[in-house]
């Protein structure tokens, strides 16, 4: 069956379908992204989790216009961003999205306050009515009383806290966040996660949250689970194994499943009374089969 797109665009600030990467490393080629579909609701916070290499950090890129798939779309808004020539990728991520990454993006020689006026001051906004949301969210983070410190005056969730709101400084309505508690102590972690989550839930902003920590991702409304540039499953506390079905109907067997049930490159298919049963499919017979 054919997915209407146009619907799923209605109900979805993001739609993905098909994405794929392939970079070149000499004569080798490295698939980041297998041909990943997911939606994100708006004002959804989003967590992406997976280990190092899974294509998390790739996929941000991409969501950011900041890299172009080999292959498949990213609808903003109905809009494909991966059809944006560069003029209009910088126009896009200037005006439509925020950044949020791992080591911060603050001037050293500036102060919190003066940190987040100054996306606003570039984007032509006034002095005073720069300073005036700068201030109020500074005040959202808990950070009204740091403003006039520098980064190397403040502690590592301070900094990130005045990162959020320089990304969140002109209004976007995507924020994106690269491992943003990384180089964080876990309570520290826990306490720039828990404003994030504010300042989602008080201005609205679509956030994507990439992470290789379960603990941290967990502060989102929904988490995606990635492995190999492919979306996996995930355990739920009343099903069990849970696992995503994409628009094309392919579905991403969890590693510990598959290694347990003894899975191997085919499986066999019958449909039954209480659903579909997935059972390995003996490579012997399967080529000994007149």
């Amino acid at each position: 069956m054919r997915e209407d797109i146009e619907e799923i665009v209605k109900g979805n600030k993001i739609v993905v379908r098909d994405l794929t990467k392939v970079y070149k490393r000499g004569r080798k080629e490295v698939i980041a992204l297998r041909g990943m579909d997911f939606e994100v609701k708006q004002g959804e916070f989003l967590s992406i989790v997976g280990p190092s290499g899974s294509g998390k950090s790739t996929l941000l890129k991409m969501l950011g216009a900041l890299d172009k798939p080999t292959a498949g779309m990213i609808l903003f808004d109905g809009h494909n961003v991966t059809l944006l020539d560069d003029h209009r990728s910088m126009l896009y991520r200037r005006q439509k999205v925020g950044f949020v990454w791992q080591y911060g993006n603050l001037v050293p020689e500036l102060s919190a306050l003066k940190n987040v006026i100054l996306p606003m001051r570039l984007a032509g906004v006034s002095k005073e009515e720069s300073e005036k949301r700068a201030r109020k969210l500074l005040e959202m983070v808990e950070m009204s009383h740091r403003i006039e410190h520098k980064p190397n005056q403040m502690s590592g969730g301070e900094n990130q806290r005045t990162a959020i709101c320089v990304a969140l400084a002109n209004k976007p309505e995507l924020l994106l966040a690269d491992e943003i508690t990384g180089e964080l102590d876990t309570e520290t972690a826990e306490v720039v996660m828990v404003m994030l989550r504010k300042m989602n839930e008080e201005t609205q902003t679509t956030v994507v949250n990439v992470t290789h920590n379960p603990r941290i991702a967990e502060y989102a409304d929904r988490v995606l689970h990635i492995r190999d540039g492919l979306i996996e499953g995930q355990k739920h506390a009343i099903y069990g194994d849970v696992t995503e079905i994409d628009a094309k109907g392919r579905m991403v067997i969890p590693e510990a499943v598959r290694s347990l049930a003894k899975i191997g490159k085919r499986v066999v298919l019958k449909v039954t009374d209480e659903g579909i049963l997935v059972t390995p499919l003996n490579e012997d017979d399967y080529e000994n089969e007149p």
